[in-house]
């Protein structure tokens, strides 16, 4: 297979893959549905979910979405969050938080939406941006607030 696939981190380009190395990074959650990706045999950049070699249900920002949540669900300790040690910086996993308790968080500004959380049946971690419990708290003040 050729390489000829890229995506966007940190405003770096990073690749070349093959098709088949970036459907894992998709879908370990590396690369979400927002981040740009570009195949050199095209030459243009977009959003990786607008690319139809990625479909959505590969992406761990779109598993496991159910669009009517109970209120006894949104209390439920499903997240597990990703944080950078104090000493190190190195990550490491704090949780389970209920969604309400990382949606307070992010509403009192103490958590970035560039976070990654997890949950049981995700394929892999995804930024808090990404998932649509989130949504009720994402404004695009806290997107470009990075913590």
């Amino acid at each position: 297979m050729t390489k000829t696939w890229y995506y966007n981190q940190n405003l770096k380009p990073c690749g070349p893959f093959t098709l088949q190395e970036m459907r894992e990074k998709v879908h370990r959650g590396e690369v979400g549905p927002l981040d740009l990706v570009c195949n050199g045999d095209e030459g243009q950049w977009k959003p990786a979910s607008e690319c139809r070699e990625f479909e959505m249900g590969l992406f761990p920002a779109a598993q496991g979405v159910y669009p009517e949540v109970s209120a006894s669900l949104m209390d439920e300790k499903m997240w597990i969050l990703l944080s950078p040690t104090p000493e190190s910086g190195d990550p490491m996993q704090e949780g389970p938080f209920s969604t309400n308790e990382l949606m307070e968080r992010i509403r009192k500004d103490q958590l970035s939406l560039y976070r990654y959380v997890w949950k049981n049946g995700l394929s892999g971690w995804c930024m808090i941006k990404d998932r649509v419990e989130f949504s009720a708290v994402i404004t695009s003040e806290r997107l470009t607030n990075f913590m």
